[in-house]
């Protein structure tokens, strides 16, 4: 197959449904493989170039590796929230241990990896939310992998499947005072919409928007809104 080959993590979830549409439309991308725990749920039927791999993400092994093309375009859209996982401990496991090994399996096929992070990501940050985001970022940075692009958005705007109250509160918060969002040192923290946090990690791959200068690359909320505006 000619053209650049895409692997989705997270194909199902508000951010990484609207990437798989982007891919999907997105000619440059000859093949699509989205690798899920439950099948998709497509509005047509499924194209040619998609791929749909339907296993739990912790039994993925040298030979799913094995198989993939080198130089795949990887994108990780995986995250929970502590109150969905339930506990530290599992949200650890789906925000830094599951990425981190599915990122180290496919060193040696990633062209450039792309992750959804946070706003605010730092190891050392007192916030476990937060520090969990940092380890992961920090701890990908140490692996082979040639390119490496990290989006830190604030909060996501979108619809969910599930309902969640904290977000939707917040949501609503942001909305009242996003004059508060214009202002210099406020700017990281502005909320992002799904589908352009989608678009910009599809124009990031590419590099159709010139921002992805050096190995290792920062995405901000402002840098997408900066895109849109």
């Amino acid at each position: 197959m000619n053209g650049h080959t895409a692997l989705i993590f997270g194909a199902t979830g508000l951010v990484g449904s609207k990437l798989l549409a982007e891919l999907l439309s997105e000619t440059r991308y000859s093949q699509v493989i989205a690798v899920t725990r439950r099948d998709l749920e497509l509005d047509e039927p499924i194209p040619e170039k998609l791929e749909v791999v339907v296993q739990p993400l912790e039994s993925l092994g040298e030979e799913f590796i094995g198989s993939l093309p080198s130089q795949c375009d990887v994108f990780f859209c995986l995250g929970t929230t502590l109150a969905k996982a339930g506990s530290k401990d599992k949200f650890k496991k789906v925000d830094y241990y599951l990425p981190f090994k599915l990122a180290n399996l496919l060193k040696q096929k990633a062209r450039h990896l792309l992750l959804v992070s946070s706003v605010g990501a730092d190891p050392e940050a007192s916030s476990f939310y937060l520090a969990t985001k940092g380890k992961l970022e920090s701890d990908l940075k140490v692996l082979d992998i040639e390119q490496l692009t990290f989006f830190r958005p604030s909060l996501l705007l979108g619809e969910r499947d599930e309902k969640r109250l904290l977000e939707g509160l917040s949501i609503k918060a942001s909305r009242w005072f996003s004059p508060v969002f214009k202002l210099s040192f406020m700017k990281k923290y502005l909320p992002t919409e799904s589908d352009q946090l989608a678009k910009a990690m599809l124009a990031c791959a590419l590099d159709d928007w010139g921002l992805v200068h050096a190995r290792v690359n920062i995405i901000s909320s402002d840098m997408i809104a900066g895109q849109f505006n």
